[in-house]
């Protein structure tokens, strides 16, 4: 089956995002995901840095695993530099309660940085303005949990 909102998605995604965007250069390792109990595999074919426009932003384009659509684009939220186990758990709750994908990746792989992300799939073209204030909208509130433990810490 395929759809025309994706093909519309496509041609957004081609002609007015990546149009003049920096892609992010190097190999990328793919992406894991859980269907039915079943680890699958997502191979990052492109990563694109929107941090130009959105802060902390950038563009995943994977190939799926099933042959419809062949490609998925997810927006990814840079919520951490350095991953840690701390700072999962402070992100967690709300990636499941929102059904948000987080991941801990190397988007630049020379650096050896594992930087946290938090994804959100973009599936139709009106996803992507609702995503971007939905991912900007959590950094600020983990931004704000992340102070609330520094605070605690500090006070003890």
């Amino acid at each position: 089956m395929h759809n025309s909102s994706q093909t519309d998605l496509k041609s957004f995604i081609q002609n007015e995002l990546i149009k003049n965007i920096k892609k992010v250069r190097g190999k990328h390792a793919p992406i894991s995901e859980i269907v039915n109990s079943v680890p699958k595999t997502l191979i990052v074919e492109k990563i694109y840095d929107l941090r130009e426009n959105y802060k902390n932003f950038f563009l995943f384009i994977v190939k799926n695993y099933s042959k419809v659509p062949k490609l998925r684009y997810f927006l990814a939220l840079s919520l951490a530099y350095t991953s840690s186990d701390l700072l999962v758990q402070l992100a967690m709750e709300f990636a499941v309660k929102n059904d948000l994908k987080l991941i801990q990746y190397s988007i630049f792989p020379k650096t050896l940085r594992i930087q946290l992300l938090l994804l959100k799939e973009i599936v139709d073209i009106k996803d992507y303005a609702n995503s971007i204030e939905k991912l900007k909208s959590y950094r600020k509130e983990f931004r704000h949990k992340l102070g609330q433990v520094k605070n605690l810490v500090e006070n003890e």
